[in-house]
């Protein structure tokens, strides 16, 4: 039998159990779930479909540009995500992505409306630092080209370094093919008499035969995939023409999904996909190789790393010791233009610029001592934060061009 007087003591034995277990969440929660739980939107962003994190997610981060109206921004957002996701492979891999949208009519993203004379183009750097207002792996543009729409000829869409720049006048398709390009470095399909510099997952340069398809049953093998020299696995895909098919093609589909799975293993570290302090680092790429240029400190969130490219280009911070405590890739900034003409043709084409800055957002990490850059494992750029003055392990010129320019 309880007495009295030990019944009394129960409400205090019960809150000290309380407090004991709060303190124990609170001192090592992530271990009880290392996964972000559905992000609380910071002001101004909006989750569409947030997954959380229970496996790494792929974070696509819309902005708006020339939008006037909030309704319609929303309303071609979710037309394109709508349409995304209705899209193999995505569609059978929904629960891998969480959109966001920036609900901030009044960034300044330095688009150009006229690059090339009929492309949409925004500064990347612009961009980047605006997208820490949300989780993003990648950053998507969304322009409404009213006002600033040709009268004939539809402006056409680019895809640069992890960003797209989107006329959302266009087919919400448009969105599915820069996506490829920035997700997995897919080439264009059409021949417009280009050339392939980089390892494109939807080409064969072995065009009469194409054993790079042979793994996927019911895949083709038809010459021209950007030229003559090399062949694509579908006749008309999205890739080559996505106002004429609502497909990537059966071993694109294939392609895409092993980029999926890349991209939703277990990563480093999921205590970044939050807001945090972060360094942004600006950086130049010149003679074909990236070097830091400047190194800020932020508040945001850091860009995520959930790329399944792989690149040569990495960037890394280095503790005392010259010790790996972070990791991310560059990218290849390769600038595609997607669209058609006024004849209802696509209209592709893909340049290498010689001079871009580039923003790359990561985390503050306690003991940094230095940010260097990598090409196949040879630094080539550093920053040191015990320094004044950042240094370049190749000669570079301090008189740096715009990035954006006629010529």
């Amino acid at each position: 039998m309880i007495s009295s007087n030990s019944k009394s003591w129960i409400p205090f034995i019960f809150l000290i159990v309380l407090i004991g277990f709060v303190i124990v969440y609170v001192s090592f929660g992530d271990l009880f779930s290392a996964t972000r739980q559905p992000v609380q939107p910071s002001p101004g962003c909006v989750a569409i479909q947030d997954n959380g994190d229970s496996e790494n997610k792929i974070d696509i981060v819309f902005l708006p540009d020339n939008f006037q109206d909030a309704g319609k921004f929303r309303e071609k957002t979710d037309e394109m995500v709508n349409t995304f996701l209705s899209t193999k492979p995505f569609s059978e891999h929904k629960e891998s992505f969480n959109f966001f949208r920036i609900e901030q009519f009044d960034l300044d993203l330095k688009c150009d409306y006229e690059y090339g004379g009929d492309a949409i183009v925004c500064d990347p750097s612009a961009a980047k630092s605006s997208a820490t207002l949300c989780p993003h792996d990648y950053v998507i543009v969304a322009v409404d080209s009213e006002g600033i729409q040709k009268l004939f000829d539809l402006l056409r869409s680019s895809a640069w370094m992890g960003i797209a720049s989107l006329n959302t006048a266009d087919d919400p398709l448009v969105f599915s093919h820069e996506f490829a390009h920035i997700f997995a470095n897919f080439a264009d399909e059409y021949e417009y008499g280009g050339k392939i510099t980089w390892d494109a997952p939807n080409c064969d340069s072995t065009w009469q035969t194409c054993p790079k398809f042979s793994s996927v049953s019911n895949s083709e093998c038809i010459q021209g995939c950007v030229n003559n020299e090399n062949s694509r696995s579908v006749n008309v895909g999205i890739m080559r023409d996505y106002w004429k098919s609502k497909s990537y093609g059966q071993y694109n589909e294939y392609a895409l999904t092993s980029y999926i799975s890349k991209s939703v293993e277990s990563s480093l570290d999921s205590k970044i996909a939050k807001s945090m302090p972060i360094n942004s680092v600006e950086l130049s790429f010149v003679d074909n190789q990236w070097r830091i240029l400047e190194v800020k400190e932020t508040t945001g969130y850091p860009d995520g790393l959930n790329t399944g490219v792989s690149s040569k280009y990495t960037l890394s911070v280095q503790g005392e010791e010259t010790n790996n405590l972070f990791e991310i890739n560059l990218p290849i900034p390769l600038l595609y233009f997607d669209g058609h003409d006024n004849e209802s043709n696509p209209y592709y084409n893909v340049s290498l610029p010689n001079v871009t800055s580039y923003l790359v957002n990561i985390p503050k990490i306690e003991k940094e001592s230095r940010i260097i850059v990598k090409e196949n494992d040879v630094i080539t750029s550093a920053f040191n934060f015990n320094q004044i003055e950042s240094m370049s392990y190749n000669s570079r010129s301090l008189e740096i061009p715009q990035t954006f320019s006629s010529s």
